[in-house]
């Protein structure tokens, strides 16, 4: 079973952006601990636009990277902590269904 199977997650992906990658994970083929992953980096981002992620990117940057950059050009604050929830329940249920497939 891979991501793209589970309503829930299909549901909450439509508050995405649709170039995100984590939209296209939960679209796509991958697993439910690769959303999860996907889903942990954008949130981490998204928690800190000015956070140094490294080899001189920002959180910013790494958004424009996983599909965000028409969404900051519109962005809100309202907007971001809008998509900050949504990553959040994204996580938490793909790391639910990740475990319930380890333990079949």
């Amino acid at each position: 079973m891979n991501s793209q199977s589970h309503p829930i997650l299909i549901e909450l992906s439509q508050q995405l952006p649709e170039t995100s990658m984590t939209y296209k994970y939960i679209h796509g083929p991958e697993s439910f601990s690769q959303v999860v992953a996907q889903a942990q980096e954008e949130f981490s981002c998204l928690s800190d636009l000015d956070a140094d992620c490294g080899k001189d990117f920002s959180g910013k940057d790494k958004l424009v990277q996983y599909g965000y950059e028409n969404w900051l050009k519109d962005m809100e604050e309202d907007d971001r902590m809008v998509l900050i929830g949504t990553l959040k329940l994204i996580i938490e249920l793909a790391e639910e269904l990740a475990e319930e497939l380890a333990e079949e």
